[in-house]
């Protein structure tokens, strides 16, 4: 099979045929036929993680996310079918989403939904999960949520478009936090009101959050300052500092959390359940092939990407 291999830390994946897998007691064979691009994949290329997220070269296959159909069956599988349309968010550090097959267990994935092409289920499973579990697990969110005010920052990102449409589908009441190039977009994407924060007056007249998921890494104690008394501020990108304020929640009324998101099939179908009745998509900000995915990194890179970039397989 096709491959896109590094053989040491950097960013230019190189195009290699490997020997097609085989799936083990409880794995899948799944055809690649769409990923999509996630920081942690270049990060991880370029050894930014190094002390905790190691690869294993030579022959390190990168990616994370996987859409595409059921080539075989481990023994023991009963819950898929050779043919089935799925995709999932590949657990541990090893990657393999970057080649045309890959073995993933069978009790991770989900089946993707007729009304959601192999580039869309693709783009949902990291950022997907990640919203999901950010809004409910780190903001404490549930619902129906009756026009809880929610904040999202970096709202037009590959977890922030997600994370507004998620929590709009709950009933919360969102602001989206953008450039002004992206307000609309986020607004298409059912946010009450966007925020500008490049306006030298962005926060004026904007009243308190129940709940705000950062998407990008914001420092912390302006956060909580827009925080409601009790209200919970959850970090996708959480670095020392959230978890030195997170130490200190026993002390106050507005908390602080990381999210770290966790695979697994349940948030998965939550999530594909969204998309079937019309209440989730993934935008798909550009379009690489395989051979091209050291030109999707640089895309990513950018920090300008609009929803998910997708790396599309024959």
């Amino acid at each position: 099979m096709r491959a896109m291999v590094l053989d040491g830390y950097g960013f230019h994946p190189r195009l290699a045929e490997l020997p097609p897998p085989s799936p083990s007691a409880g794995e899948a064979l799944v055809r690649v036929r769409a990923t999509s691009v996630n920081p942690i994949d270049w990060k991880q290329a370029g050894g930014v993680y190094r002390p905790i997220l190691r690869a294993r070269f030579p022959g390190f296959v990168p990616g994370y996310d996987v859409a595409g159909e059921v080539l075989g069956l481990g023994e023991g599988v009963q819950t898929f079918s050779v043919g089935d349309r799925v995709h999932i968010r590949l657990s541990g550090s090893n990657g393999g989403a970057n080649a045309e097959q890959v073995c993933v267990p069978a009790a991770e994935l989900s089946k993707l939904p007729a009304s959601v092409d192999f580039a869309q289920g693709a783009g949902m499973p990291l950022a997907g999960l990640t919203a999901l579990q950010g809004l409910r697990d780190g903001c404490g969110l549930r619902a129906p949520l009756d026009g809880a005010r929610v904040l999202v920052v970096g709202a037009s990102g590959g977890v922030g478009h997600l994370a507004v449409q998620v929590a709009c589908a709950w009933g919360a009441h969102v602001t989206g936090v953008c450039s002004a190039r992206n307000a609309d977009f986020v607004r298409s994407l059912g946010a009450h009101a966007v925020v500008d924060y490049a306006a030298p007056d962005a926060w004026k007249g904007v009243v308190p959050f129940h709940a705000i998921l950062d998407c990008v890494g914001e420092p912390v104690p302006p956060q909580l300052a827009r925080l409601v008394p009790g209200g919970r501020f959850a970090s996708c990108l959480p670095g020392p500092g959230v978890f030195l304020q997170s130490a200190l929640n026993p002390l106050r009324s507005r908390k602080v959390a990381a999210v770290m998101m966790q695979p697994n099939a349940a948030d998965l179908s939550k999530l594909d359940e969204l998309a079937e009745t019309g209440k989730l998509r993934v935008h798909v900000d550009s379009r690489f092939p395989l051979e091209q995915l050291g030109e999707a990194w640089a895309r990513s890179r950018t920090g300008r990407a609009v929803g998910k970039i997708v790396v599309e397989l024959p």
